[in-house]
């Protein structure tokens, strides 16, 4: 089963457990031969991909943070002002890529000047930009939901203002004056100095400013939660709902997509003999396990696949090409990313606009990538891959492989460009569940029979599982009467 090479433990067999839903049904896979690359949200473990993003970085790459929330807001702002409730906006609709420099009009990019320069007018909002840049500990999630959501009022006010100003939007008779009142309350209590004397005297511990974030997090959503249910925040109104209450949220989720590219996965084993697995992936024991043979190349486990990997003048082109199994670590805890130095998904040049400059001030962010790009780029997929290959030791029992997809340059948004296609030579064989239905292993027969002989193989092998005494675990037989001999030309 698994071939012993040099001093490492090379894993030439892969299983892979289907639904037959899945393999002679709706997706039809073992016709088309197909392995579908599911996105991460659609996978069992709630942390999948989870990466422990922080945010630490001079005040040019802090001020810059901020008017690029204040961008991505006045988006929605204005697609609410333009739809209402009659098309949903979403958090897809932020244009997290995007600066200044990409408004579609001179005027619309007038209007975000304006808007931007009332913005960081206010010196309290200046000064609490400041403290944030010179924290000793980095930011992370619920401590930059904490600054966002204090200063979400007064970004709102600010756009609405100048939509007034414009014309946009009649004149209101409620202004929101005091917008400002909870960053002037933050700065009149010194509130960040509070919290680096905090944490000098107890050695500069981060538990002490995670949990303090982790508890106004915590009570907001609650807040929330009461509002919603007491109908102050009407559940009908989603846009108006997306743009006043959830916004500074949604936008931290939103942030991650300027530092990896989306990935995509099929899930293999190293091993098929757990009850649970077979419960879980195989439905209850009525589907099957396909067998893979994988290319062993320089100590590394690959399967052949064909896909998408181009486009010419007529349109994709598709070709074959390696996909390396990448072992699932089952760790405690997660790897960190440096948001400031991981935005791997801009070019340089709209990076240094966007992100590192300001005012003709160069940030010393941009220092990690410029000093030496190449190693800069080898740690960059380094993390990538380490943070999607990490599961906690709940899924151990898994033994888990995965091939991933990755979408660098090119978009996998559509289902259909993730269902790539395996050489039959590839499938070794299939192992049927325990309870896989009579009906079901006679049409998988019928296909694997006519592939064989398509093919003209004669060395493809079906298993029945069963539960061992002995073993304590789930085993499987060789149907050896069931086999297809080779077609001789005559």
């Amino acid at each position: 089963m698994h071939a012993n090479t040099k001093a490492n433990y090379m894993i030439t067999e892969f299983y892979r457990f289907r639904r037959i839903d899945s393999l002679i049904g709706e997706f039809n896979e073992l016709e088309n031969q197909s392995i579908f690359f599911a996105a991460p949200d659609l996978l069992n473990d709630p942390m999948e991909g989870f990466r422990d993003i922080y945010w630490s970085g001079d005040f040019v790459v802090w001020k810059n943070l901020f008017r690029h929330y204040l961008l991505c807001l006045e988006r929605l702002c204005s697609l609410l002002l333009l739809s209402g409730e009659d098309h949903p906006i979403s958090k897809d609709n932020m244009p997290v890529f995007q600066g200044e420099d990409d408004f579609p009009t001179p005027m619309y990019k007038a209007l975000f000047y304006e808007i931007s320069n009332r913005f960081f007018k206010n010196s309290n909002l200046i000064t609490l930009i400041k403290s944030i840049s010179e924290r000793s500990t980095p930011v992370r999630r619920d401590e930059l939901f904490f600054y966002f959501s204090s200063m979400h009022g007064f970004a709102l006010e600010t756009i609405y203002s100048e939509y007034e100003k414009k014309g946009f939007i009649p004149e209101r008779s409620l202004k929101n004056i005091a917008a400002d009142t909870l960053i002037k309350d933050l700065i009149d209590q010194g509130f960040i100095s509070t919290l680096e004397k905090s944490l000098k005297e107890k050695g500069s511990d981060e538990g002490v400013s995670s949990a303090l974030f982790a508890a106004h997090k915590h009570s907001r959503s609650q807040i929330d939660l009461i509002y919603r249910h007491n109908g102050i925040i009407d559940k009908d109104k989603k846009n108006r709902s997306l743009v006043i209450y959830d916004f500074s949220d949604e936008y931290i989720s939103q942030l991650e997509k300027l530092v990896f590219p989306e990935w995509y996965t099929a899930c293999f084993m190293s091993e098929c003999n757990s009850s649970s697995a077979w419960g879980h992936y195989g439905d209850n024991h009525t589907g099957v396990c396909l067998i893979f043979n994988a290319d062993v190349i320089n100590e590394n486990s690959f399967l052949n696949l064909k896909g998408r990997n181009g486009y010419s003048s007529s349109g994709p082109t598709y070709g074959f090409c390696n996909h390396m199994f990448y072992p699932i670590d089952y760790v405690k805890g997660y790897g960190q990313i440096d948001f400031f130095r991981m935005l791997g998904r801009l070019p340089i040049p709209k990076l240094n606009s966007m992100w590192y400059s300001m005012d003709g001030v160069m940030s010393s962010c941009a220092d990690y990538i410029t000093s030496n790009e190449q190693k800069w780029r080898n740690q960059y997929w380094k993390n990538f891959y380490r943070d999607i290959t990490i599961k906690s030791k709940d899924w151990a029992y898994e033994n888990e492989h995965r091939l991933i997809l990755v979408s660098s340059f090119e978009s996998f948004t559509d289902p259909k460009d993730r269902s790539l296609n395996y050489d039959f030579k590839s499938l070794k064989g299939i192992i049927f569940g325990i309870k896989t239905k009579i009906k079901d292993k006679l049409e998988i027969i019928k296909i694997i029979e006519s592939k064989c002989r398509e093919n003209n193989r004669d060395d493809f092998k079906f298993y029945q599982a069963r539960y061992s005494p002995q073993d304590k675990c789930i085993v499987h037989s060789e149907l050896a009467l069931l086999n297809f001999p080779k077609t001789h030309a005559h």
